[in-house]
């Protein structure tokens, strides 16, 4: 604080400078400045009412708690050390903060407790309007509830709050039209799958093992031997090969079940055994597949051989159930043999495959009979 004299057209003014810092949060800092003040006394008096005013809203910004980024950067800390959630492991924290600090950056600067609803909408449209999936804007909002609640909670974020779940929680938005998504027709698999053999492709064992078996391809990369009864014609699946942990988990679904073995599986398994007499697990590894690049090679091969569809990996899976369906086969048996655990997600597989409307209209006829089909009905005499 400070009164300072100073001449201005040949007359005595006075300037009055007030300068305060956060107490507790040093960053916040409030300063004002008043000119042309005509005496001491009055410099003095508009310095009193001066500092109250900023002291008032240093306090106020205090109370408001920590910027975006802070509690962000706090957030991170805490979760690394195992302090928000035991389900968090280190990769799903990055995950979360690699979201947040790309698509929340105009945020990062804001005391996070003045971040709206409306900001939260705004974010949420842009991301939309810029070609972000309906999949990664629900992430997102997640990963702002699960920080904005944490920084709540732990006094992070304060004052009065126009909405104390976040600014995204709550918020819909507009899904843009479902697409269909890209699968192999039958004819597809079976001219892929001849190809692949034809050209003793080193990936043919794998793409058939999915394709028949509908297992995810961390299953695959962790199936051993020991989890394959050819006396039974079964598979236990019990374990998945996590490719960013490098380590071995539970399935997604987080319960082990059996994969039934067919005909064409078994002689596969043979051949395998045969070729790799010595090695515990089923499958060969390819360092394309342990890193993440399996939807590539494989649409590298469909596209050689004329199949130019955008499809990743997970395409085998879905055709799996699709085709399985179409078949007649059960729902809850493809179900069980696939691990799905939730109806909501199978239910995209029983629209692919129409078995929800097959024979719906089939005993509906309306349309008019051509001549040439027409019933012929008997005379009949009457007496």
């Amino acid at each position: 604080m400070a009164i300072t004299e100073y001449e201005k057209d040949g007359k005595k003014f006075y300037k009055v400078y007030v300068n305060i810092r956060g107490k507790d949060n040093k960053r916040i800092r409030v300063q004002k400045k008043l000119y042309d003040i005509q005496s001491r006394s009055a410099a003095l008096k508009d310095e009193k009412r001066l500092i109250k005013e900023v002291t008032e809203k240093v306090l106020k910004l205090e109370g408001k708690g920590l910027l975006w980024k802070e509690v962000l950067y706090r957030w991170e800390l805490a979760a690394k050390k195992g302090l928000v959630s035991s389900n968090l492991n280190y990769h799903s924290t990055l995950d979360h903060v690699n979201r947040l600090t790309k698509y929340t950056s105009s945020w990062l600067n804001k005391t996070a407790s003045d971040i709206s609803r409306s900001d939260g909408r705004n974010l949420l449209n842009h991301a939309k309007m810029n070609g972000v999936s309906d999949s990664l804007i629900n992430k997102i909002k997640s990963s702002i509830n699960i920080v904005f609640i944490w920084g709540i909670e732990e006094g992070f974020i304060q004052g009065n709050l126009t909405n104390s779940k976040g600014p995204v929680y709550g918020l819909g938005f507009e899904s843009s039209e479902e697409k269909v998504k890209p699968i192999l027709t039958l004819e597809e698999v079976r001219k892929f799958l001849l190809e692949a053999k034809i050209r003793n492709h080193p990936w043919y064992p794998i793409w058939a093992f999915a394709l028949l078996t509908g297992m995810r391809s961390g299953e695959l990369m962790a199936l051993l031997w020991e989890d394959v009864d050819l006396d039974n014609n079964i598979i236990r699946v019990s374990k998945s090969f996590n490719k960013r942990t490098k380590n071995i988990k539970c399935p997604k679904n987080g319960t082990w079940r059996n994969v039934d073995v067919n005909g064409q599986l078994k002689n596969l398994l043979i051949e395998l055994r045969r070729e790799r007499p010595n090695d515990s697990h089923v499958l060969p590894h390819f360092s394309e597949w342990k890193n993440g690049y399996a939807g590539e090679v494989l649409r590298r091969f469909l596209q050689g051989i004329g199949i130019n569809k955008e499809v990743v990996f997970h395409t085998l899976r879905a055709c799996f159930a699709t085709h399985l369906l179409s078949q007649g086969v059960e729902p809850l048996k493809v179900m069980r043999m696939g691990g799905w655990s939730d109806l909501k997600t199978f239910q995209i597989y029983l629209r692919m495959s129409g078995v929800d409307v097959k024979g719906v209209t089939a005993n509906f006829a309306v349309l008019p009979i051509p001549e040439n089909q027409a019933r012929v009905l008997p005379l009949r005499n009457n007496i």
